[in-house]
Parts: C-alpha cells; sequence; structure tokens
C-alpha cells in the first residue's frame, strides 16, 4: 500500500488538517440557535455570530492564499526544472526521429516506385485486352478476306500466365468475344460480298439482255426498211411503165393523127380511164405504205415502254436491295458500338469500384496508424498501474476491428458490424478521455479509502 500523500489530503494539510476543519464544523453549528431578531440585544447577538464566522472565512482565505503562492513557487520550479532536463535528451531525440523519417521516407519512395511498377504492367497487360477488344470495331466495313486474316492472326495469339498474368482468365474471354465478333462479321460480309457478286451478275444478265432486244430491234428496222425501199422499188417499176406506156400512145396518137378524130377521142378516153386507174393504184399503194410504217411505229413504241418498264423494275429491285444491305450494315455496326459501350462502361464501374475498395482500405490504415498512435501517447502519460493494464485492454479492444470493410460511415450512420469500430479520430479521443478520468477518480477514491 502506498503511503504518498494525494492532492486533496497535501491541500488539506496545507489549510489545518483536520483540527483546522473541526474548528469550522463546530463554528458552523454554534449559532443555529438564532432564527430571528427581536431587540436591539438580539441583533447585537446576531451581528457579532457572522462577524466571528466572516473572520474564520478570512483566516481560510489567507491560509489558502499562501499555500496556492508557494505552489505556485514549487509548480515554475518544476516547469523551469522539466525544461532542463528536456533539453539534454531533446537533441538526440530529434536525431533518432530525423534517422527514422529518413528510413520511412526511402522506405515510401521503394512502395511508390514498386506501386508505379505494378501499374505500367497492369497497364500494358490491359492494354493488350483492349487491342484485341477493339479489332472488330476497326475491321468493320472491311471484306471478308481481310476479317478472315484478322481471325487467323487472333487465333495465333496466345493468352498464358506468362503473357497476361493475373489477367489471363479475362484476356482469354476477350479473346474469344473478339473471335466470336470477328466470325460474325465474316459471315456477315461473305453474304454481302455474295449478294454484291449476284447483283453484278444479274446486271451483266440484264447488259446482255438489253443488247439482245437492241438487236432485234435493230434487224426489224432493217425489214422495215428494206420493205419500204422495195416498195419504192415497185413504185419506180409503176412509174416507168407508166412511161413506157405514154411514150407507146404518144407514138400511136401521132401515127393515128391522120385517122378519124373519133377513134383518137376514143383513144383519148381510154387513156383518160387508164391514168385514173393508174392513179388509184398508186394512191392505195401509198396507203398501204403508210399503214405498215403506222404498225412498225405502234409496234416500236410498245417495246420501247416494256424495254423501259422492266429496265425501271430492274433498277428498283436493284436500289430496294442496296438499301436494305446498307440498314443490315448499319444495324449490325449500332449493334457493336453499343456492345462496346455497354462493355466500356462495366468496365469504368469496376475500376470505380476497385478505387473506391483500396481508397477504403488506406483510409482505414491511415486511421489504424492514427489509433495507434494514441495509445501510445496514452502509455505515456504515466497514470497508475491499477487501472492502466484495463485501459490498454479496452483500447487493443477497440483498436482491433479498424480497418474490416463496413459501409464506410461516420459514427452513428455505420451500417453496424460484430465489433464496435471509431470511424474517427475524435469520437476515439472523447471514449478515452472520459475513461481516463474515471481511472483518475478511482485511483483517487482507492487512496484516500487506504
Amino acid at each position: 500500500m502506498t503511503t504518498e500523500l494525494t492532492v486533496v489530503e497535501r491541500a488539506a494539510i496545507a489549510l489545518g488538517a483536520d483540527e483546522g476543519e473541526k474548528q469550522l464544523i463546530a463554528l458552523a453549528t454554534k449559532y443555529t440557535d438564532i432564527t430571528d431578531i427581536k431587540n436591539p440585544a438580539g441583533r447585537t447577538q446576531c451581528h457579532a455570530a457572522a462577524m466571528e464566522l466572516g473572520n474564520a472565512r478570512i483566516n481560510v482565505d489567507k491560509t489558502g492564499k499562501a499555500a496556492r503562492e508557494d505552489a505556485n513557487a514549487f509548480q515554475k520550479a518544476v516547469i523551469a526544472e522539466v525544461a532542463r532536463r528536456v533539453a539534454i535528451i531533446k537533441p538526440e531525440e530529434d536525431r533518432l526521429l530525423a534517422i527514422r523519417d529518413t528510413w520511412d521516407a526511402e522506405r515510401e519512395r521503394e512502395k511508390e516506385a514498386k506501386a508505379a511498377a505494378e501499374k505500367a504492367r497492369v497497364d500494358a497487360i490491359r492494354e493488350k485486352i483492349a487491342g484485341m477488344q477493339a479489332i472488330p470495331s476497326m475491321l468493320v466495313g472491311k471484306s471478308s478476306e481481310t476479317i478472315a486474316a484478322a481471325i487467323e492472326s487472333l487465333e495465333a495469339v496466345e493468352i498464358t500466365l506468362d503473357t497476361h498474368q493475373e489477367f489471363a482468365g479475362e484476356g482469354e474471354m476477350a479473346k474469344i468475344a473478339a473471335l466470336d465478333k470477328l466470325r460474325e462479321m465474316w459471315v456477315a460480309q461473305a453474304a454481302v460480298e455474295l449478294a454484291a457478286a449476284e447483283a453484278a451478275r444479274q446486271a451483266e444478265s440484264d447488259r446482255l439482255e438489253r443488247e439482245r432486244v437492241a438487236e432485234a430491234n435493230r434487224a426489224e428496222a432493217k425489214r422495215l426498211a428494206d420493205l419500204a425501199a422495195a416498195m419504192e422499188v415497185e413504185a419506180q417499176l409503176a412509174r416507168d411503165r407508166q412511161a413506157l406506156a405514154d411514150k407507146q400512145a404518144r407514138e400511136k396518137r401521132e401515127a393515128a393523127e391522120a385517122e378519124q378524130r373519133t377513134a383518137n377521142e376514143r383513144a383519148a378516153a381510154a387513156m383518160r380511164e387508164q391514168q385514173v386507174e393508174h392513179e388509184a393504184r398508186m394512191a392505195a399503194e401509198r396507203a398501204e405504205l403508210a399503214r405498215q410504217q403506222a404498225e412498225i411505229a405502234v409496234a416500236r413504241a410498245e417495246q420501247e415502254r416494256i424495254e423501259r418498264e422492266r429496265q425501271e423494275a430492274i433498277e428498283a429491285e436493284a436500289r430496294r436491295k442496296r438499301e436494305a444491305e446498307e440498314a443490315a450494315a448499319h444495324a449490325e455496326a449500332e449493334r457493336i458500338a453499343e456492345t462496346e459501350r455497354v462493355e466500356a462502361q462495366r468496365i469504368a464501374e469496376a475500376a470505380t469500384a476497385e478505387a473506391g475498395r483500396r481508397e477504403r482500405e488506406a483510409a482505414a490504415e491511415v486511421e489504424r496508424a492514427a489509433l495507434e498512435a494514441e495509445v501510445a501517447r496514452l502509455h505515456a502519460l504515466h497514470f497508475a498501474h491499477d487501472g492502466l493494464g484495463m485501459l490498454e485492454d479496452v483500447m487493443n479492444e477497440i483498436v482491433r476491428p479498424i480497418g474490416q470493410e463496413c459501409c464506410g460511415r461516420p459514427g452513428s450512420e455505420c451500417c453496424g458490424c460484430p465489433e464496435p469500430i471509431f470511424h474517427t479520430i475524435d469520437s476515439l479521443a472523447t471514449e478515452l478521455n472520459k475513461w481516463r478520468d474515471e481511472l483518475i477518480q478511482r485511483r483517487a477514491e482507492q487512496k484516500e479509502a487506504a
């Protein structure tokens, strides 16, 4: 059991210890019978009692003031002695702390260098995976031969633990996904190229058909021209026959001038009738020729209309196919772009979640270091041994769960964990100060009891 006097005990001794306190207690109860004043003598008695109590109070204040002055002088002497002794060890402490800080800084630089190397390694692997994922979008619109070559090159890429390390699984999935996209693109592009070849073949067939129709039209036109030339020859022969007949008639008329006028008139009449018949026959021939030419023109116009409508139908079908192919290609490009956007968003969200997790771990590490520093500070206070062990156990119980996963919200907003967690240094300091005050009070009570 310790015999060291407490602060309260020392204060009591400075003010007269137990004897002085007993006198004050006796004086405080000496005049309890005075309850009211009935005459001047009673007033004088009450005033004298109050003055006696006042003088006792003034004496206590004077004694306390003298004790405080002595205590203040002692406090100043203690402070000066503390400063002198601290000056003895402070330079060595500063030197050791500088050595420690230099070592810590070197470890931090090494840690940062390792982190940078790790980031460069991860970025390189990520870049390889991103390169494989970008191959399909780079080959949109390329030929099936180019896509097939890309598929062959990508299939030759090896995804191993040596090349992709912990991202080998992700790299293999990216490779498989890229190959699936490339194979789909190859099938679609091959179909487009086959359709284009078919369209080219159809166009060539249409061209040959147009040339055949044009040749048939030229042959028909030649036939009609030959028919018109034959009819012209026939008309010329008729005119020649008419000219010969006119000449013969004229010769007969000249030879028969001497014949009777009646015979000349009959011959003239016969000649007029023959001329009328000839003109009527020529008019009929000209009308037939015009009718045939009109039929030829109508047939030609009908053939041109049919050919024009067929050509327009062919061009409309080719335009429809081309628009359908362009729409399909556009839809496929949008689907690929949407798939890549969703994948990029997923990767970004995963990276954000990973960064948040690492940030929480770093914050927990900082909080753990701060708590351990608080524990060391309490050890340095040198409280009595009667409560320090319990306080240390409690502080260890507080420090131990720091760093566990939780919701990350401060104080009472925490999601709740199986062990209590102090999220801030202020809340911990408040609790530790409360427990320190309780230990000091308990120590004082134990000493008083002793």
